[in-house]
């Protein structure tokens, strides 16, 4: 959904530790595997009832929930809010880890999908006939096994277009109409950087984006598997076909280098960074949008251009899950559903500004006609729903997948940064570790 940072690997050792003992611990009876608490059956429609739903960062449900509980009398709704997203996983992982049910919905980024995927009995199957094509098959897979078990439900999504700032623009020479930036910025990666050199040259004191870092997530989420074939789960990040080596080559080169304000995404130093005028370009899911307006409240020349070098890409979005073995599960599957349902994500994108990921609510009219004042008016809710449109695919994201991205992300970071290594010398850390993983 939002930002997450993810540095999961220390999370991942401490939660599979508690997965050995808690196996260690099971009981061999036939209900030994049952999550404490559970109970299939489910409550009348009229018996009251009480579902906790665990969320994070701003899912944006409070008035939602008033509203159900206002359509079911019988039904109370507990908002457990984690206070990171790092928490959130960590609560999931331990609530598998340790077979108990404590929320009887739980919120998952898209990130985290893979590994619960992998724990898929211990969620119900959310497939009915009145969440059918919901959503673009891209996302929908995101949730789904092997064997076509369904166990999320898609929340909002993350259509990448490019937010800019005017004044910097002005200085450098470059247009500053939205329409005319989507043109000067659409196509390859190659022209995002051809119009860099030119920001470059001009001299205005800012660099043409923020890190290399950041940009890597828009391009790596344009590749079908940039780090393990899809087929075999074997990792394919360092072999001679890598899709992802052209990727770091071209962000660790000079010329783009060049081009960086060298801050590393989601640090103190970038965020105070906003207040400034440090760069000129960056990425932009609709969530980017909420960030960048909360860093930097009073100023008023960002805009939203309708354009991602590269072609369309998916940054972001989350799930709403049911755990199998919670008390209230058919009531759980109800609310997931309701909460989730085109009318309600719509919604909540004009109230909170998540977008929607459900087919209907990208082109809902008040999806559509929404503006963001502080991005100078801008029809942000077009420009996504646009941005929404093409997306065909999101990267494969395999068991070693988070291993992987992270140590790219450090291998970046090493060279724009801490500026600690060259290209080749980061390149070849990022190797060891990628090869420790085997």
């Amino acid at each position: 959904m939002r930002k997450t940072t993810r540095k999961f690997l220390a999370v991942t050792a401490g939660v599979a530790s508690i997965a050995l003992l808690a196996s260690a611990c099971s009981s061999d009876s036939g209900d030994g595997d049952k999550p404490s608490g559970s109970s299939s059956a489910s409550a009348p429609s009229d018996e009251k009832v009480t579902l906790k739903v665990a969320t994070f960062n701003e899912f944006g449900y409070a008035d939602l929930y008033e509203e159900y509980m206002k359509l079911h009398p019988n039904v109370t709704i507990v908002n457990d809010k984690a206070d990171t997203s790092d928490n959130a996983r960590a609560a999931v992982q331990n609530s598998i880890a340790t077979n108990t049910v404590v929320d009887d919905i739980v919120a998952a980024d898209s990130d985290w999908m893979p590994e619960l995927i992998a724990s898929s009995d211990f969620f119900a199957d959310l497939g009915s006939d009145t969440v059918k094509d919901r959503w673009p098959a891209w996302k929908a897979q995101l949730s789904t096994t092997a064997d076509g078990k369904l166990i999320g439900y898609g929340t909002d999504s993350g259509p990448e277009a490019v937010c800019y700032r005017k004044d910097l623009f002005e200085k450098a020479g470059l247009p500053t109409d939205r329409t005319e930036v989507a043109k000067l910025l659409e196509g390859s990666w190659d022209n995002y950087f051809t119009v860099g050199q030119k920001f470059m040259d001009a001299k205005t004191g800012a660099a043409w984006f923020d890190s290399i870092g950041a940009l890597s997530q828009g391009m790596i989420n344009q590749l079908e598997a940039p780090f393990e074939d899809p087929s075999t789960d074997e990792i394919t990040v360092l072999g001679a076909d890598s899709k992802a080596k052209p990727v770091y080559d071209l962000l660790t080169s000079d010329k783009v280098l060049g081009q960086s304000a060298h801050l590393g995404q989601w640090s103190q130093d970038w965020t105070d960074a906003f207040k400034g005028d440090k760069w000129a370009t960056m990425l932009c899911p609709p969530w980017m949008t909420q960030i960048i307006a909360g860093n930097a409240p009073d100023q008023k020349n960002w805009d939203v251009a309708d354009a991602l070098p590269g072609g369309a890409s998916n940054w972001g979005g989350s799930f709403l899950l049911v755990p199998e073995g919670g008390k209230n599960v058919e009531a759980a599957k109800q609310l997931a559903d309701w909460l989730t349902d085109p009318k309600q994500a719509a919604a909540v994108f004009v109230k909170y500004g998540n977008f929607p990921s459900q087919t209907a609510a990208t082109t809902d009219a008040s999806v559509t006609g929404k503006t963001d004042d502080y991005f100078g008016g801008a029809p942000t809710g077009q420009i996504f729903s646009n941005r929404f449109a093409p997306i065909e695919k999101q990267p494969y994201r395999g068991s070693h997948y988070f291993a992987i991205n992270q140590a790219l992300s450090d291998a970046y970071t090493r060279v724009d940064v801490d500026k600690t290594d060259d290209s080749a010398s980061s390149w070849k850390k990022f190797e060891t570790a990628v090869k420790d993983l085997s």
